[in-house]
């Protein structure tokens, strides 16, 4: 699936124009205070801030346009021989050089924290909502088919499938989902994921992943422990209920 990351969009190319006039603003700020009360030093640490800013505000492009509109302005206007971009010695070459790579870097170390942010929201927003549908389901088919069609959701995933092993004096249960389920759903050669579903020392399940659009997370992943973990308390919780059910009935009609 393509990245949305450099997608041009209106917005963006707005969002971008935005942060070069920001960075032109502090540019003629500096130049009225003048270069030689600032110096290099100080004029290069300013110049991050609206990069800084423009790539939380906005994202990564809005960010690398900044940084690298600071870049040549920081060039023409304050680095020997002025109002030029030819550099008059080795010195101006480093300075320069280090300012961009810094600048950069930044940027994508920025963007890297907030995706791995919104990452983590958007699986305790996933965890929260499959929890949340399986609460009050008192079949293990119920829970079974919320899990496959919550996943394959998620994932944009080809085929998933759900399989609950034979308990006690419960039959076994199969569900798959599917991104075509108006068709038939077939599934070819082995999954690419298979997730064991357990409940103390006793494998009570399993969960196939056939990949589709998106990427499966890693079977180490803490929000894929955390689900099978959630799904193995739902699954012992609709167990009873389901063995519960017969009994009840039996007395209810004993009683009338």
């Amino acid at each position: 699936m393509r990245s949305s990351l450099f997608t041009i969009s209106p917005k963006r190319i707005a969002q971008s124009l935005l942060a070069v006039v920001m960075v032109f603003a502090l540019t003629v700020v500096m130049l009225l205070i003048g270069s030689n009360l600032l110096g290099e030093g100080v004029i290069a640490l300013l110049y991050l801030v609206p990069i800084v800013w423009c790539t939380v505000r906005w994202g990564q492009i809005a960010g690398v346009s900044a940084a690298l509109t600071a870049a040549l302005c920081f060039d023409f206007f304050f680095i020997p021989p002025y109002e030029t971009f030819a550099m008059g010695s080795v010195e101006g070459w480093l300075l320069w050089l280090l300012f961009s790579a810094v600048s950069i870097l930044v940027v994508g170390r920025i963007q890297t924290i907030l995706g791995d942010w919104q990452n983590r929201e958007r699986k305790a927003t996933f965890l929260y909502e499959m929890v949340a549908a399986m609460a009050n389901l008192q079949t293990r088919q119920g829970i079974a088919r919320v899990m496959a069609d919550q996943i394959q959701q998620k994932y944009l995933a080809e085929i998933v499938g759900v399989h609950l092993n034979e308990r006690g004096s419960l039959s076994e249960v199969h569900v798959i989902a599917a991104n075509n389920p108006a068709g038939t759903p077939t599934a070819h050669g082995k999954p690419d994921r298979t997730l064991p579903i357990v409940s103390g020392p006793v494998l009570i399940g399993d969960i196939a992943i056939w990949k589709g659009l998106l990427q499966l997370p890693s079977d180490e992943d803490p929000m894929v422990q955390t689900l099978l973990r959630q799904t193995s308390a739902a699954l012992d919780r609709a167990q009873v209920s389901e063995e519960n059910a017969p009994a009840q009935t039996r007395q209810d009609n004993l009683s009338v």
